[in-house]
């Protein structure tokens, strides 16, 4: 009776250090919640926890659905299929045809024109000007005088002279 006695000794010091353990990570858990939920405004928190919940939720069914999406991880042959006397798997004579299959010539994109369209210009480019034509691009700078113009081009040639190291 002392192995019955030593393994009874043993399971509660076992089961004694793993609650202990569980009370630890529990403690530590509730602990980073605590921390985590002061971070976070009254107002906001039950969003907050409504919307994690929900995540939680949704990852928990992706990952039942993903259980039950009935792949067959075993290797076993799915119902109804044999394999023949040769070794070769064939479907029972009652399954639907297979689908004709699309050869790969059949997939494909035409190419793509060589030439690229030239510019449409939105009127005929003039081969001389006239004066009146340039009359409307062109100011006088002496006709309102010359000093503000000067100053512009002043200004304009120290912020350059500027920027040169």
């Amino acid at each position: 009776m002392p192995f019955f006695q030593h393994l009874t000794a043993k399971l509660k010091t076992l089961i004694s250090a793993v609650t202990g353990f569980a009370g630890k990570i529990r403690e530590a858990v509730q602990g980073a919640l605590q921390k985590t939920l002061s971070k976070i405004p009254e107002k906001k928190r039950r969003l907050v926890v409504m919307c994690a919940g929900g995540g939680l939720a949704v990852l928990a069914l992706a990952f039942v659905l993903a259980g039950l999406s009935g792949r067959n991880s075993s290797g076993a042959l799915p119902a109804g299929e044999r394999p023949a006397a040769d070794g070769q798997i064939r479907p029972p004579e009652n399954a639907l045809p297979a689908r004709a299959v699309i050869p790969p010539e059949e997939l494909f994109l035409p190419d793509e024109p060589d030439f690229v369209p030239g510019v449409l210009p939105g009127r005929e480019r003039r081969t001389s000007w006239t004066a009146d034509d340039a009359a409307l691009y062109w100011q006088d700078p002496l006709k309102n005088g010359e000093e503000r113009w000067r100053e512009r081009l002043e200004a304009a040639l120290d912020e350059v002279l500027e920027r040169v190291p």
